[in-house]
C-alpha cells in the first residue's frame, strides 16, 4: 500500500492486488489541502491479551495513518473492515495545544511499547508537537518539543523511535531526545555550511 497527500485536499491510497494491478481509494481530508501523510507502524495497536492461536476479529490490525494539512490540523485515519477509510474519532485529539499555521509534516514513530503511539508534527508557525497516545482509543495528547524562529519543514524519527530530527527554515537540522520525565532536549545541530 502507498499513500500520497495532495493539495486538492485528498489522500490517495493505492493498494497492490494479487493480479499485479493497483486499486485506489481516496480519503477526503480537508478542502485547503494536505501536505503530509505517515503510516502507523506495524504493531502500533497490539491486542492486550496473549497472541491467540487462531486469528480473531479483535486480533486483526487495520491500517492507520496520520495526515497534516493546510487547515492547521492533524487527523488520524483507519481503514474499516469493508475497506473504506474513516477518521478515527475513537481516539480524540486533545485541544490543549495545536498548530496555528499549516502543518508541513507528520511522522509516526516506530512502535516500541504495545499500545503506546507517538507522532511528531511540524508547522509553518515554527512549532514541533509530539503527540502521544497511551492505550488503544486513548486521547492523543501533545507536548511542545520546541518553538523555532522559522518555519519547520520536516520531522523524521530514528529507527529506534527515541531521536527526532527536525529540519527548519533557517537551514538547520537539529536532533532531539526525550528525557525520562518526558521533556525534550536538543542533542546536536547540523548547520548548513558549504565552503568551496
Amino acid at each position: 500500500m502507498v499513500a500520497a497527500a495532495s493539495s486538492d485536499g485528498r489522500v490517495s491510497v493505492l493498494s497492490h492486488q494479487s493480479d499485479n494491478s493497483w486499486t485506489v481509494d481516496y480519503i477526503q481530508d480537508n478542502p485547503l489541502g494536505v501536505n503530509a501523510v505517515s503510516w502507523a507502524p506495524h504493531g502500533a495497536y497490539h491486542s492486550d491479551s496473549a497472541v491467540p492461536s487462531e486469528p480473531t476479529a479483535e486480533a486483526v490490525e487495520y491500517p492507520r495513518l496520520v495526515t497534516g494539512g493546510c487547515d492547521n490540523r492533524i487527523r488520524f485515519w483507519i481503514q474499516q473492515e469493508n475497506g473504506q477509510w474513516q477518521e478515527d474519532t475513537n481516539a480524540p485529539i486533545s485541544k490543549e495545544t495545536s498548530h496555528s499555521d499549516w502543518v508541513r509534516d507528520v511522522a509516526w514513530a516506530p512502535s516500541i511499547l504495545p499500545n503506546v503511539n507517538v507522532v511528531a508534527s511540524c508547522s509553518e508557525d515554527g512549532t514541533v508537537l509530539v503527540w502521544k497516545q497511551n492505550g488503544h482509543q486513548a486521547e492523543w495528547k501533545p507536548t511542545l518539543l520546541h518553538a523555532f524562529d522559522s518555519p519547520v519543514w520536516r520531522v523524521s524519527w530514528s529507527v529506534t523511535g527515541h531521536i527526532l530530527a527536525v529540519s527548519s527554515g533557517d537551514n538547520d537540522v537539529s536532533l532531539w531526545k526525550a528525557s525520562i520525565d518526558g521533556s525534550w532536549h536538543q542533542m546536536e545541530t547540523l548547520e548548513e555550511s558549504l565552503q568551496s
